[in-house]
């Protein structure tokens, strides 16, 4: 009978799952928050209790493992659409197998006794230590493998934007887009295109004090209404910078499905 230890399953669980959730975090240019990769984590392991449960049909143990990654993925970043939360489960998935056949390759090479899988939760029977290392080994796979094919994005062109205006304040993802040259017609103040999600409680009653900026893409032309905000700070790269003359501009269509929410103006950042 394979013995497994509660605590040892927990402890590394909590920590695989961590990294795991950050991989797939970078990977896809999500952004990071600790303490929700850590609540994540904290559901992981959790759900790795049900390997001491009665083994489920297997269909139902497939469906639970959905949802349950589901609900991970919700928890550890701000997937705000259905086809963002798709990516997020199947990046997942693809980080997790990557994982188990590292680990199962050593379980083979070594030799070791003892795997126990039930409920879809696998259970090697392996040292700490090997798990932590291996663990630390897979995510500087992943990360080289951004760098190789060239889906590591570049830390200086995300950045976290807080804003307030009439009492309230908001904090937000944003990208520096150099196709984003938008300036606001008569004063000539660069403009930040965000989510109208984002900024809802900025947003002006009765379009008081609104501005119209034109813009244009490749798929058409329009107007977007933009308002001044009462002050606006920019962390990006470890720098802070506080634009003297900033209009948000407010999108009602995502402006990414990629986890930000806003494309930063260039030149805010001089």
């Amino acid at each position: 009978m394979q013995v497994v230890y509660v605590d040892v399953l927990l402890g590394l669980n909590l920590f695989i799952n961590y990294f795991l959730l950050l991989a797939v975090g970078r990977f896809l240019h999500l952004t990071v928050r600790r303490l929700r990769l850590l609540g994540g984590a904290a559901l992981g392991a959790a759900y790795s209790l049900t390997i001491l449960a009665p083994p489920l049909p297997a269909i139902l143990s497939l469906l639970c493992r959905l949802a349950v990654s589901a609900v991970i993925m919700l928890a550890a970043y701000p997937l705000r659409s259905p086809k963002l939360l798709l990516r997020g489960v199947t990046a997942f998935y693809l980080v997790n197998f990557a994982f188990a056949g590292f680990l199962l390759a050593f379980w083979y090479l070594t030799s070791t006794q003892g795997i126990l899988i039930r409920n879809s939760v696998v259970y090697f029977n392996l040292s700490p230590v090997v798990f932590l290392a291996a663990t630390v080994l897979a995510y500087g796979a992943v990360r080289l493998i951004q760098r190789l094919t060239g889906r590591e994005e570049p830390k200086a062109l995300l950045c976290r934007v807080s804003a307030t205006r009439a009492g309230e304040s908001v904090s937000f993802s944003a990208r520096v887009d150099t196709g984003n040259s938008l300036t606001e017609p008569f004063s000539g103040a660069p403009v930040i295109v965000v989510d109208a999600e984002a900024v809802a409680a900025l947003i002006p009653p009765q379009e008081e004090g609104c501005r119209l900026v034109p813009y244009h893409t490749v798929s058409g032309s329009g107007l977007l209404h933009a308002f001044r905000p009462e002050s606006l700070m920019i962390e990006c790269a470890g720098k802070v910078t506080k634009p003297p003359q900033v209009y948000i501009a407010v999108s009602e269509r995502p402006v990414s499905q990629d986890g930000f929410h806003a494309l930063l103006n260039p030149s805010l950042l001089e």
